[in-house]
Formats: C-alpha cells, sequence, structure tokens
C-alpha cells in the first residue's frame, strides 16, 4: 500500500499538486492509497473535490481504494456536504487506514518489462493470455488479448522505451496497464496509424473495454484498461 502526506492548505490551486502526487501513487498500482491529511486545511468544498476526481479515477483503474486518514472535522465535514465519503473512505488515523486497506482481498496481479521492439507485442500477449488462463477467465482472454496489443504497439512506437505490463484481476475487472518511460507528452500511436490485418486502433480498445484512459507522469505515460470480467463487448 502506498502512503502519501499532505500538509497545508488545500486550494484550488494546490488541488491541481494534489492530484498529480496522487495519480504518481495511482501509476505503481498499490493495493490501497492512504491519504495522511492531519497536517491539512481546507480553503472551502471545492477544494476537496480533488479527492473525489482522483477517487473515481482509481476505482476505474487501477481499480484501488482511496482511504482519507485523520481529517479535521471542518475537511470530514466538507467531504460529507458533497457527498464524498461515497467514493472515499475516512478513516480516524494511519492505523486504522492500514487497517481497513490489509483487510481487502489483495488482488492476482502479474508484471513484466518488455524492450521497446516490436516482439515485445507478441510476449506481452503471451503473459495476458496465461494470467486469464490460470485466473479462469475465458470470457475476456481474447478482449484481453486485443488490449494488449494496442497498448503495448503504442507505447513501441511512440515512447521507444523499455515498457511495462501490469495485469491485475480486481473484484469485477480485469485491469491491463502499460508503463513507458518518455518523459515528453505525446499523441497517442496505434496500429491503426500502420493498417495492419486485425488491428483497428484505439477505438477497439474503447469497444471491447469498459474504460480506458492515459495517466501522464513526470517521467512517461500509463495506457490503461479494464475489461468488466463478465460483461460482452459493444463489437
Amino acid at each position: 500500500m502506498a502512503v502519501l502526506r499532505v500538509d497545508g492548505q488545500l486550494t484550488l490551486r494546490t488541488a491541481t499538486q494534489l492530484r498529480r502526487a496522487l495519480l504518481k501513487c495511482l501509476a505503481e498500482q498499490p493495493i490501497a492509497i492512504l491519504v495522511d491529511v492531519s497536517g491539512l486545511t481546507v480553503e472551502d468544498d471545492m477544494s476537496v473535490t480533488a479527492f473525489m476526481a482522483s477517487a473515481r479515477h482509481a476505482a476505474a483503474w487501477p481499480g484501488v481504494p482511496l482511504l482519507i486518514c485523520a481529517p479535521s472535522p471542518g475537511m470530514r465535514a466538507a467531504l460529507r456536504r458533497l457527498r464524498a465519503d461515497r467514493h472515499l473512505t475516512l478513516c480516524t488515523d494511519l492505523d486504522h487506514g492500514r487497517t481497513m486497506a490489509a483487510a481487502r482481498v489483495q488482488p492476482a496481479q502479474v508484471r513484466d518489462s518488455f524492450p521497446a521492439a516490436a516482439a515485445s507485442v507478441r510476449a506481452a500477449r503471451t503473459l495476458v493470455a496465461g494470467a486469464c488462463e490460470r485466473w479462469r477467465l475465458p470470457v475476456v482472454a481474447e478482449p484481453a488479448r486485443i488490449v494488449t496489443t494496442e497498448l503495448v504497439t503504442n507505447a513501441v512506437r511512440q515512447a521507444g522505451t523499455p515498457i511495462e505490463l501490469t495485469v491485475t484481476r480486481g473484484g469485477r475487472h480485469l485491469h491491463l496497464a502499460v508503463r513507458d518511460f518518455h518523459g515528453r507528452r505525446s499523441r497517442l500511436v496505434t496500429t491503426a496509424d500502420e493498417p495492419t490485418p486485425g488491428a483497428a486502433g484505439f477505438p477497439l480498445v474503447e469497444a471491447v473495454s469498459s474504460s480506458w484512459g492515459c495517466t501522464f507522469l513526470p517521467d512517461g505515460k500509463v495506457t490503461w484498461a479494464s475489461l468488466h470480467l463478465t460483461a460482452r463487448s459493444r463489437i
């Protein structure tokens, strides 16, 4: 689990910094993120919406909870006025947060690194197929293969750096994430840019996934997709 301590005053300006820090934690895909806000004050209700937005992002990918530890009475009241407790877990202190995070069933996960080479696409598909077989997920095996092809292809072509593939089985979703280490922001390049048999690019990823996105980091990006374990794809 990851622990993030936040001190000072939370304003609309500093909320942007908070969101960046939370996204960096999410990129590591821990089992939970504990945010120690014991030293944090809030300017107004709008500033705490940063926690709500981050919690929704975390739920979509990588499917981990955001636990707010030791909020002040004022912050707790602001979160409740905004009904943020539907998205967040409020804990009395860090120890309480650690206990709640440890009580969660830890998701099954596999992770491997690959070079920026065309052969990595096939190797990544093999990793995902093996995970689906071990976890008995035949329904999502083919959609996962499609998504893996597109995400890894994008990283190999556009980033040109070593890449890291993480496959996680959550409660109701299979999460696929490809991280690269290309520090400059760049557009998403897919197999659709250079058509090949059986490839249709990110529109196909959207069709077979319940959600997908790209999280930019200071040292690269994570392109991810979540597939419902039982729902049919939209193709």
